[in-house]
């Protein structure tokens, strides 16, 4: 659940022994008193780069970002009170299959495939009930919906529905309501709601707005097509529990809580069909989301001329401030560990339930393992590069039923889960839904309780960059300041597919990224694979570009990251052909697996500079880290304490052409690690100044986007001329790189 709050305000509830106040509490403690820790520094971007770390050459010109047009969220013609004019033609089917009064357009008695249009204003909403025998079609042929008890349009059956804009005409649908429980029977909390099969299409336009709500949502199958859609929300812009696809159109999806793209079901149709998959075949889709751009059950597929531009977060110019909360468990936060506490819960019939808390693992010393979110654990010791707080974290059932909580703090000498013998205890509360955690602190001998959120306890950072998955972190890793709540342009719970497309994304988290951690109900474990064998991605990431639980594949198209913690990150890399190229303030490709081969390049043109490791593979299995197979690959690592290829028990090298570049001295041995590194690589120490042009034979030329005390080494042709000069006739492309 993702609620919209205030985090600046706290709702203070002070604790007393069966009463209200500050109370001594019993036991033998001494407060600790913590110093406010910042968060992490993050190193500064690489030499040649701007200084948000995006490097100017790339920043995107065209269809590619840089002319997406954002649109205002202006409710232009809502009017306080809307005069009702609607007329309603039966273009075929079944006529005179509707009413209109008190406000309601009501479809119903369909017996035939039908379609009819609509004209004109309604103040209120449209029903539509067809038997699932039927497909019914409604075509808006200039409409103007507005409505603040109701969902404006919601579908409650029929075997396919489709709303349609007519040919060069203008539609607006406006959902003014507060915002809904949609667990209540009857009630929808899309502006347009299906709970079936719904297609949005034509060749006018419809803006769909929503103050408090979702934009479109269907429980099956959604489909766009053709289409200039506006969807303006809190929430989810477009969601089919069951499928999305937009195959043409101009679309601009606002969410200013939410998500941009969302399905939520993965197990498999009763006609043997897939759920949970988002397909992006062609059109342009702009979308502009607080939460994920684009965030699938099951797998996210992009193809043909799509154009697809994402900001998130952020970098979205819509964000509102979102907090995660859980829906199941309550967090508990003391800067105390001899106490325990248990929550007595009451449902309206008097009946009642105790839970009692468990202190979380790693807790001890400031540990906090947030929730998982998308997939990647948080930081096991607190904000990455800090020292350990003096908090420690428990968690808690909240069973779902019941609407009062009361709070039992026990010594440990004190049996839980009673309530005549303990140390403190609140009042009577109503079960408080907005917040997840709750916050103890202990000062001068008196008790204090907050409502706070865990996502904003702490901020882990990303992936740890040493020790493989799961390893160990340091200072300034990943995203120190990104929210707990998911904001990746490209998510999918299994697995994701780029065939074609212009894709642009800027993300304060993940660009894209594929999860592994979650089983899918079709039974099968997902692979948290990403797939690039065609297209042109332009990728900004606050935290890693392409990011894969499973196997990572570039064949085809043109991969650029212009920004990133880590450029490619996977379990294993593999790189056959088409043309990356990485910036990143840590490792430009990372692989997790502690065995078999981590990363091979074996086709392709790459080009990575980085701050940290140019290529690093944990794999520990001797010479099968990383093999060089083929391509043509150019890596600088900028930073003394790492490398450009570092491997943890050498790397392996059967063709193409590589050229590493680093300071010398630090890890720079670790490049040299390579089986047959005497017979096919040559390698020197060069001061090497930035903008001049470094010269391997007739095979390369590379102007130096920064200075080094350098160490060269260059495989695949030992007996190469290695040279620098000041000015060169090759014709260099962006990143410097001339292969002759």
């Amino acid at each position: 659940m993702k609620r919209l709050i205030c985090l600046t305000i706290a709702l203070l509830i002070c604790l007393t022994s069966c009463g209200i106040g500050d109370i001594p509490l019993s036991g033998d403690y001494e407060p600790e008193v913590t110093g406010a820790h910042s968060d992490p520094i993050p190193p500064d971007p690489p030499e040649h780069t701007s200084g948000n770390g995006a490097p100017d050459k790339y920043i995107p010109e065209g269809e590619g970002g840089a002319t997406a047009e954002a649109t205002d969220i202006g409710f232009e013609h809502v009017a306080p009170n809307i005069e009702t004019n609607m007329t309603v033609e039966c273009n075929s089917g079944t006529p005179n299959a509707y009413t209109l009064g008190d406000g309601v357009l009501k479809f119903s008695g369909i017996a035939a495939d039908s379609i009819y249009t609509v004209r004109g204003n309604l103040g209120g909403y449209i029903l539509i009930d067809v038997s699932d025998n039927y497909k019914f079609e409604l075509i808006l042929d200039g409409v103007l919906i507005q409505c603040s008890s109701h969902s404006p349009v919601t579908v409650l059956g029929g075997d396919k529905v489709t709303v349609t804009a007519k040919n060069e005409s203008t539609n607006y649908t406006y959902d003014l309501r507060e915002a809904v429980d949609s667990t209540v029977e009857g009630v929808y909390s899309g502006a347009i709601h299906a709970e079936c099969d719904l297609q949005i299409g034509g060749k006018g336009s419809l803006t769909v707005e929503s103050k408090n709500n979702n934009g479109i949502h269907t429980k099956d199958d959604l489909e766009v097509k053709n289409l200039n859609l506006t969807v303006t929300c809190i929430d989810n812009a477009l969601k089919g529990n069951d499928s999305v696809t937009l195959e043409s159109g101009k679309i601009v999806l606002i969410s200013r809580g939410g998500d941009g793209i969302k399905t939520s079901n993965s197990d498999i149709s009763d006609k043997g069909n897939q759920r949970g998959n988002i397909s992006i075949l062609g059109g342009r889709v702009d979308i502009y989301a607080a939460c994920d751009g684009i965030d699938a059950s099951h797998n996210v597929t992009v193809e043909g001329t799509a154009v697809l531009n994402i900001y998130t977060d952020k970098y979205s110019d819509y964000s509102e401030e979102v907090t995660a909360t859980s829906e199941s468990v309550y967090y508990i936060r003391f800067n105390i560990n001899n106490y325990n506490f248990s929550i007595k819960y009451t449902n309206d019939a008097g009946e009642s339930i105790w839970k009692t808390a468990k202190l979380e693992q790693n807790a001890q010393g400031g540990g906090m393992t947030p929730p998982s979110e998308g997939g990647r654990p948080g930081a096991a010791s607190g904000r990455p590069g800090q020292p350990p707080s003096s908090n420690y974290l428990y968690k808690v059932d909240k069973p779902a039923g019941y609407s009062k909580m009361q709070i039992f703090i026990y010594s440990s000498g004190q049996a839980t889960e009673q309530e005549t013998d303990y140390a403190a205890a609140s009042e009577v509360m109503t079960v408080n839904d907005s917040y997840d955690m709750i916050v103890f602190e202990s000062t001068g001998g008196s008790l204090r309780m907050s409502w706070s959120n865990y996502s904003t306890s702490s901020k882990p950072g990303g992936f740890p960059g040493g020790g493989g998955m799961g390893g160990p972190g340091g200072p300034g890793e990943g995203n120190g300041d990104k929210s707990s709540h998911s904001t990746k342009g490209i998510k999918a719970a299994n697995e994701i597919v780029i065939k074609g497309g212009n894709i642009f994304i800027k993300a304060y988290d993940d660009a894209i990224h594929a999860n592994a951690d979650t089983a899918l109900e079709n039974g099968k474990n997902p692979t948290g694979n990403v797939t690039v064998s065609g297209g042109t991605l332009v990728l900004y990431s606050n935290d890693d570009g392409m990011h894969a639980d499973g196997k990572l594949t570039l064949s085809g198209g043109t991969v650029t990251i212009t920004n990133s913690y880590e450029g490619f990150e996977g379990t294993s890399v593999l790189i056959s052909g088409g043309e990356a190229s990485i910036i990143s303030r840590d490792d430009g490709i990372n692989s997790t697996t502690s065995s078999g081969t981590g990363i091979e390049i074996k086709g392709g043109s790459v080009y990575i500079y980085a701050s940290g490791d140019g290529i690093d593979s944990n794999s520990r299995d001797s010479y099968k880290g990383i093999v060089f197979g083929g391509g043509k690959t150019v890596v600088i690592s900028t930073s003394g304490g790492n490398s450009a290829i570092d491997s943890e028990r050498g790397y392996a090298y059967t063709g193409g052409y590589v050229l590493a570049l680093m300071p010398s001295g630090g890890m720079s041995s670790e490049a040299k690690h390579c089986q047959n590194f005497e017979s096919v690589a040559q390698s020197m120490s060069l001061r090497l100044n930035s903008g001049e042009y470094l010269t391997i034979g007739d095979i390369l030329t590379v102007k130096m986007p920064t200075s080094l005390n350098g160490l060269v080494i260059f495989i695949g042709d030992k007996n190469a001329d290695v040279k620098t000069s000041s000015s060169s006739t090759a014709n260099i492309d962006v990143n410097g790189v001339c292969w002759h």
